[in-house]
């Protein structure tokens, strides 16, 4: 394994964890000795912060940088643009609306809360990555149809950390067992506790509202644009 691998290794093991330990983060058959200079080299770099009070390691701001990056993501070379979408699953019960919402376990939102989403590739149809992805993070299929788009510009500590483009997916029919996965754990909620809790997006709440109270015609194919500073 080169360099460059074990140290991507190393990054990816954190891009789904708060913190590791040593032993949690050692790549196996990799020599003790090399292991421990390419994880120095990730803290002199500034990509890791070690918790001498915890007995850890992770990701720093810099590293949530680079795992946000799509430019460092191992299938690259199948991606044109980030383009993110938002899928939004509602669930019409006797007690209401409700919502599936993601606790994220994954990098760079490590325990924020809000409705699944994730990347599509070069040349993959919008609505077919919206199933594919909601198969991925939740175990559930469903076809999607695109309501609105929203791009969020996200700024930390001064410097552009993530420019992404979410097409706003919908859905109110699906099929199959819903599970967590690698990038979350997944649970119902009514709706107008989706609203208050997915805050990353801020469109999103929108949506949900106008979802509660059929106006969604309204506002379908707009185009909403969100620049965000944070410290």
């Amino acid at each position: 394994m080169s360099s460059s691998h074990i140290q991507q290794a190393i990054i990816s093991r954190l891009k789904n964890a708060d913190t590791l330990r040593y032993s949690e983060l050692k790549v196996a058959g990799i020599e003790r000795d090399l292991f421990n200079y390419h994880l120095r080299e990730l803290v002199a770099k500034g990509m890791l912060t070690k918790l001498p009070a915890r007995g850890g390691y992770t990701l720093s701001a810099k590293g949530q940088r680079y795992v946000a990056d799509i430019y460092h993501s191992s299938d690259q070379a199948n991606r044109l643009f980030k383009i993110n979408p938002l899928l939004i699953v509602a669930d019409q019960r006797p007690d209401g609306i409700y919502i599936l919402q993601q606790f994220r376990t994954s990098q760079p939102n490590y325990g924020t809360v809000g409705i699944p989403g994730g990347t599509i590739t070069k040349s993959e149809p919008l609505l077919e990555g919206a199933t594919r992805k909601l198969q991925d993070e939740t175990g559930l299929t469903a076809e999607f149809t695109l309501i609105a788009t929203t791009r969020r510009i996200l700024y930390r500590h001064g410097t552009l950390f993530a420019d992404v483009f979410f097409p706003i997916c919908l859905t109110t029919t699906y099929s199959g067992e819903l599970r967590d996965t690698d990038f979350g754990k997944n649970q119902w909620v009514p709706i107008d506790t989706a609203i208050q809790q997915d805050t990353r997006i801020e469109y999103i709440a929108t949506i949900l509202t106008a979802i509660k109270n059929n106006t969604l015609e309204t506002i379908r194919g707009q185009y909403h644009e969100q620049i965000t500073h944070e410290q």
